[in-house]
């Protein structure tokens, strides 16, 4: 999520009876509704959020060690659709008949996941990426600095849970 979708949430609290706005963009919502008109919506828990957070800057982080080369190929964009498809994360969907095929990348899910959870996925992730992704441009001295950076930030990233 970006953080242009970030502040677009609405934030509802519910007061027993019913939800009341809490922020603007749930404030305008209720504003343009008329009486008795159905509005739906799909739950995001601040866990869910923060952990999204964490790992999306955890990637963005790791995107910028990557060589120019790499990023002129890849946009920081899709760096996560990327990293999935690598891995294998999806599911094939549709194979047409030239061979192409349709796929569905798996969601993450973080809004199911414990804080414990969470961290045990991140350090799944991590050697993956060193040795996949970033191993594959760096090594030596270089590589090694790098892996240490980043781990030093993911700690950072992980206090702030």
């Amino acid at each position: 999520m970006k953080q242009y979708e970030y502040e677009k949430l609405i934030n509802m609290v519910y007061m027993g009876g019913g939800f009341i706005p809490e922020n603007e963009a749930a404030q305008e919502l209720c504003e343009s509704c008329v009486k008795g008109e159905i509005i739906s919506f799909t739950e995001v828990t601040a866990r869910d959020l923060k952990f999204h957070k964490c790992y999306m800057k955890m990637l963005s982080f790791i995107y910028d060690y990557m060589p120019k080369v790499f990023r002129d190929n890849v946009p920081k964009q899709h760096f996560y659709r990327w990293l999935k498809h690598l891995q294998g994360h999806y599911k094939i969907v549709f194979e047409f008949k030239d061979g192409t095929k349709l796929v569905e990348y798996e969601s993450i899910a973080f809004g199911n996941m414990s804080e414990k959870r969470f961290r045990e996925y991140i350090k799944e992730q991590i050697p993956y990426i060193y040795e996949n992704v970033l191993g594959k441009y760096f090594d030596g001295e270089i590589y090694d600095g790098i892996i240490n950076t980043i781990e030093e930030e993911f700690e950072k990233f992980l206090s702030k849970l």
